[in-house]
Parts: C-alpha cells; structure tokens; sequence
C-alpha cells in the first residue's frame, strides 16, 4: 500500500484521483486549504469517498508548511492539482494565480529535491502553456507562447518540472491536460455552465443561457480518464512529460447542442457572432443567446492534439466518448433538480 498525497483533493481532478487510489488499495493524504465545509467537500461525499481520507492542513503560499508536511506523511506519490484552476478567472486574479499555481508548485519540487525516499511527483501542466502556436498539431515538443496568466503561470511550473529533472534528477512528471470534464465541474466553467443552465430551461428554473464564443474549440475529455493517464505516468521509472487529450476538436456550438439533446431540445442556430442564437425547434423558444462579456480577453485557435506518445508509452486513450462525458453531465443535473 502506497501513501498517496493530492493537493487540491477538493476540486474535480482531485476528487477522481483520490477515488481512484482508494480503489487501487492506497492510502490517500488529501492536501486542503481552509475548513472543511460541507459545500466544499460535495464532491467527496458525491462520490462516497470523504471518510477514507486523511485531510491535512497544505497551503502553497506556506513553504514551510508544505515541508513540514511532507516530511511528516513521507508520500510515495505527490499529485500538485491545486491551483487557481479557471482560464478565465486567472484575468482577474493574475498575482495570486501566479504565486499558487506557479511558486507553489516550485515549493512542493524543492521538497521532493532534498527527501530521502525519493517521491514521484505529478505536476498537472495545461494545454494553456501553447498559447498562440501555428504548429497543426500540438505535442510534447510542440513551441509555448501562452497569453494568458493562468497559462504563463502553468508554463513556469512545467519548465521548472524539467528543469528539477534536469539538475537534480527530481522525479517531477508532467501531464499537459488538455479540457477535461464531468459532473464535478466547477460551475465557473462553461461546460458545467451549458448543462447545469440546460437542466434548469427544461424544468423551468431559467429561461435563456448565455454564452460567449461559440466558435471557440476545444478538445474536451472525461476527467475520470484523465486520472488514469496521470496515475499510469507517476508508475513509470522515469519522469516525463505527456500531452493527455482524445484528439477531437469540438466547438462551443456543438457541445451546446450536444447538451441541449440529452436535455430534450431541438436546437436550431440562427444568425451569427454575437446575434447568434439557439431555438428549439419544436416550441421556438429562445434556448441559448451571446453575450460579448463572456468572451475571453484573448482566445486562441487550438489545433488537434497528437496523442501519440501517451497511447503507445502509457498505453492509454480514453474510454468516455464525448457523447457519454456530455449525457452523465446533463443526467446529473436533472438529477439534482429532481432532489
């Protein structure tokens, strides 16, 4: 039985690792900031999983905590998931996404650099560190230029993975996630945002979602699979560094009508921009509208994803089409309105 400790263990990726290593037999040290509130902790007790956890007081702004920490609980595995975790909040918040997501992690790596047992740590990088490449594909060799602080901030944390490994022979990973979704979302999402907003139309709770740019495309995943791609690479003997994606590129459009489907609307598109609009087609009703203050202040095209290094090192691809990710999201919010 391994000592498993995840930073961040509150958030959705930290919620599917802890699960996931619990099944595997693990004991699990969950890394939180903060008390423990119900509402903080609905992800946990969604999944049944709150009880078998051993929560501890870890604060990435706190160097000395975090040594403190580790050395006491000697984990065989770190997963740093915690981090200021929206794209789009990182524009209003650009000093302290930098000091948790970027010298937080440097914090948890010049632990790992001076323990005696050798940790295997996983840092979760983001498809954000590419920014604005004209590469037609992004893989792990592909050039970074991000734009925005949430990826400038990742982009510190990856490079500094590397160069750990480089200069002190640190096992530090890093997974390059790509969009990677589920029920346990955060609202502040615009995934999360479409289906919970959908699930309240069909009951009546709201009349009309608004959007910003529907052209925008992503490569989304389930998060579920994305747990394991990041608990095959900490395996490994050595670390390094993977682009964890499905490879399909699909817009804001599709996914809402994707969404509007499992949730029993028809949408017909009209128009374009921010005129464009969502009808369902069998009642007209206006489903879904655009707001320009949704729009990112800067939002670059993204290309298809190579996968390839992941599926033939780590064996992996993922097992939730986006068809399914989208219809369990749709479900469960109905299923909370039904509560």
């Amino acid at each position: 039985m391994a000592k498993v400790l995840i930073t961040g263990v509150l958030g959705q990726d930290g919620a599917y690792l802890a699960q996931h290593a619990l099944e595997h037999g693990h004991e699990v040290i969950g890394g939180a900031r903060g008390e423990l509130t119900d509402e903080r902790l609905w992800r946990l007790r969604h999944l049944g999983i709150a009880d078998q956890i051993a929560f501890i007081p870890f604060d990435l702004g706190d160097s000395a905590l975090i040594e403190q920490q580790i050395k006491q609980h000697r984990p065989d595995f770190i997963f740093n998931m915690a981090a200021q975790s929206s794209v789009g909040d990182s524009f209003s918040t650009p000093l302290a996404t930098a000091e948790i997501g970027g010298m937080g992690a440097l914090r948890i790596f010049e632990v790992a650099r001076w323990a005696d047992w050798a940790p295997h740590v996983f840092q979760a990088s983001s498809s954000e560190i590419f920014g604005c490449i004209t590469d037609a594909q992004h893989t792990e060799d592909s050039s970074f230029n991000p734009k925005t602080p949430y990826g400038a901030t990742k982009l510190f944390a990856h490079i500094m993975a590397e160069a750990y490994r480089a200069s002190y022979g640190t096992f530090v990973s890093t997974g390059i996630l790509f969009n990677h979704e589920s029920p346990l979302r955060g609202e502040n999402f615009v995934t999360r945002k479409i289906t919970k907003s959908l699930a309240q139309i069909k009951a009546g709770q709201q009349d009309t979602v608004y959007l910003g740019n529907l052209d925008a495309r992503r490569d989304w995943s389930h998060a579920r699979d994305f747990v394991e791609a990041m608990w095959r690479i900490v395996q490994l003997p050595q670390p390094d560094n993977f682009v964890i994606a499905s490879g399909r590129l699909v817009s804001v459009r599709d996914f809402t009508s994707m969404a509007a489907a499992r949730a029993g609307f028809d949408l017909v598109w009209e128009d374009h921009g921010v005129n464009e609009k969502g009808f369902d087609r069998k009642t007209g009703k206006l489903i879904v509208g655009v707001d320009p203050v949704f729009y990112r202040p800067y939002d670059p095209a993204q290309p298809k994803v190579n996968t390839g290094k992941a599926a033939s090192v780590l064996g992996w691809t993922p097992q939730t089409t986006l068809e399914e990710l989208v219809g369990e999201m749709v479900d469960f919010e109905l299923q909370q309105i039904k509560h």
